[in-house]
């Protein structure tokens, strides 16, 4: 079944029916997992029909000439339904069905041929019903569904084979003609043929790419610009060019290569009538906060309403968008629920999905309600698959998008180690790209936390790289959330408490949707400030972004402001988690060491005292207030918990 139709036994194929239906009903009860009624098939094959029951019966007499042998009757029927006995049969669909999910996670190259060599094209290639609209439909899913599985395998097994081989040229090939706008499946036959120094090849390849994607309509500009940079690093110094158009080597030649990150299209959510104008106004919401969030781009509303009636793929062709996100907004009572999606483009998988509610009893509070928290989990999620991504790319062919990202992921580890490893990645980034505020931001994030943290002894010097590279940020995009939120974490390491808090503000001015400026406010507030706002931000930080591997420091926050505010035993509980996930984070395990003695609960801080101990050795309680800007009423009651755990001064 996966090319033309054939039924082959003991190696001979046999002579088909010539009515189409014959094959078609052949075909949909070789891959129904159970019996289908004749009611149904009757309604597959035949949208208009004199007698369909009739003509039903003459098609089964057809296959069971086709099928049945003297010893075994493999079309079954009673008077309701009808299914093929396969037992004694070989479907090759059904076989590449129940294998390509282990084979595509466990496999070697031998068990992948064997599964690619059953293809011999689409899925029941050639074959169509005239009349027959449920059947087509169900046709063309089955065909997309083989087809993609074909692709999976072919770019499994092109990742398994040695980079230079042939073979891997040529299932690459392959995989480009099931997948005929894949960019990546393009960009990396281009590398192999580089990496064999087959130059003109090569080139050759390049142009027919761009020309394919050219009479297609589609925009292959990120196309070009990816072959730019495999030209870079993998061509020979003398070959000029690989491309005979003057744009490529614009671009080539410019700084502004390397993308800002992906782009994002958010297809209109869809709803029942009464909610209709509630779902456009969420579309709206998170359209315009992920444009103030500015973390990466996201297509126009008025665009993406065009687009919608389009297949999320053909749709993100031709904005040349790499993710898809769609939803649904449905009524719950007195609130509202929204399913969310956030989509492949290429191959139609579903990265994520998620559900939002909102308990609201005014209708007007629940679309901007709604679209926060679905920015702040597209956002979260977006960043995850961009680092995971960066994380397979050699260091030495990073852009400044993926380097940056590979810089968030070795800062999160908390670490002198990765500390050192996350500002050269960030240094990458600036030098790739001096204009990407982003890079600046992370930059100074890593200083503060050397001063903050992990090279204590250096702290006037590591306060100044922060406040450096934070105003770098600024100067390169002044309408960067991060970059202001960089900046004022860099002004609390000075002790210029109200200038921290008025960079802080604008950030969350500059996008609401910013958990970490949130968070970074209730810490300077928490610390500083007033408490009761330090705990309001802390709220707003959390919602937005509950599974944050920052939640420690959200959790460090609500501690020192229920303690300054009396609130005791509330503080032990939050520090509590503090501890438990921390990390190696030192100044984390203290505060909830300490909290938990001043709530009298020794035990357990004195558990958090040996973390300390293992952590650094010799530990001090200057060195905890030196870092922490604690009001006297905090750092009286966290001094004399200290003595109870006998923490040197």
């Amino acid at each position: 079944m996966l090319g033309p139709l054939q039924v082959i036994q003991n190696g001979v194929p046999l002579n088909q029916p010539p009515s189409r239906k014959v094959r078609a009903l052949l075909g949909y009860l070789a891959m129904a997992p159970r019996p289908v009624s004749r009611e149904k098939l009757c309604d597959l094959l035949w949208d208009v029909a004199d007698d369909p029951r009739s003509e039903l019966r003459w098609c089964l007499s057809k296959l069971r000439a086709l099928l049945d042998r003297p010893t075994a009757n493999r079309i079954v029927a009673d008077r309701y339904e009808v299914w093929i006995d396969s037992g004694s049969l070989d479907v090759d669909a059904q076989l590449v069905a129940r294998r390509a999910q282990k084979t595509l996670t466990d496999s070697s190259p031998g068990e992948l041929r064997s599964l690619l060599e059953l293809f011999r094209g689409d899925f029941l290639e050639g074959l169509s019903v005239d009349g027959a609209p449920s059947f087509e439909n169900w046709l063309a899913g089955q065909r997309h569904r083989f087809s993609q599985m074909r692709q999976q395998l072919l770019e499994r097994l092109s990742s398994v084979l040695p980079p230079e081989s042939d073979d891997r040229i040529e299932f690459l090939r392959e995989c480009m003609e099931v997948a005929p706008f894949d960019e990546a499946v393009h960009l990396e036959l281009v590398r192999s043929l580089l990496r064999r120094g087959l130059y003109e090849e090569a080139q050759r390849q390049i142009n027919a790419s761009v020309t394919r994607f050219r009479i297609e309509g589609i925009d292959s500009g990120s196309l070009k610009e990816a072959f730019a940079a495999a030209r870079r690093v993998m061509s020979k110094p003398d070959v000029v060019s690989l491309v005979d158009t003057p744009r490529l080597d614009a671009i080539s030649n410019s700084p502004a290569t390397n993308a800002r990150g992906p782009a994002l299209l958010l297809l209109p959510f869809t709803a029942a009538p009464e909610c209709k104008a509630d779902a456009n106004s969420i579309t709206s919401d998170i359209i315009f906060g992920f444009s103030k969030l500015r973390s990466f781009s996201v297509i126009a509303q008025g665009t993406a309403l065009s687009l919608r009636s389009l297949t999320p793929g053909t749709a993100a062709a031709l904005v040349n968008a790499q993710y898809v996100s769609s939803g649904h907004l449905r009524r719950d009572g007195k609130g509202y629920v929204v399913s969310v999606e956030l989509i492949d483009p290429k191959t139609d998988r579903i990265f994520w999905v998620d559900e939002f509610r909102c308990n609201a009893e005014e209708s007007f509070a629940a679309p901007p309600l709604l679209a926060a928290r679905i920015i702040a989990g597209l956002d979260a999620e977006i960043h995850v698959i961009e680092r995971n991504r960066a994380l397979l790319v050699p260091p030495a062919s990073l852009d400044a998008w993926q380097a940056y990202h590979r810089g968030l992921a070795s800062m999160s580890r908390f670490t002198s180690d990765s500390n050192r490893e996350a500002q050269s990645f960030f240094k990458k980034a600036i030098a790739i790209d001096p204009t990407f505020s982003r890079s600046y931001a992370g930059l100074s994030f890593t200083h503060f936390h050397n001063a903050f943290h992990l090279n204590v002894r250096e702290s006037e010097r590591e306060i100044a790289l922060a406040f450096e590279a934070g105003g770098e940020a600024v100067l390169a995009d002044p309408s960067d959330p991060a970059a202001h939120c960089a900046l004022g974490r860099a002004q609390w390491l000075a002790y210029a408490h109200d200038d921290a808090i008025r960079d802080l503000n604008q950030s969350v001015r500059l996008s609401p949707n910013y958990a970490f400026a949130h968070y970074s406010l209730a810490f300077v507030q928490a610390q500083t400030g007033d408490p009761r706002n330090a705990i309001d931000a802390a709220d707003i930080a959390a919602r937005l972004s509950p599974f944050d591997p920052m939640m420690f420091g959200t959790h460090r926050v609500r501690t020192f402001a229920l303690l300054r505010l009396g609130k005791v035993e509330e503080a032990a509980r939050c520090a509590k988690f503090v501890g438990q996930s921390a990390g190696d984070h030192v100044h984390a395990h203290a505060v909830s060491a300490l909290t938990l003695a001043a709530a009298g609960r020794l035990d357990e801080a004195r558990a958090e005292r040996r973390r300390i101990s293992d952590l650094r050795p010799d530990y001090s309680f200057r060195q905890f207030k030196e870092v922490l800007h604690m009001l006297d009423d905090l750092t009286d009651i966290y001094k004399k918990a200290a003595r109870l755990l006998e923490i040197p001064e």
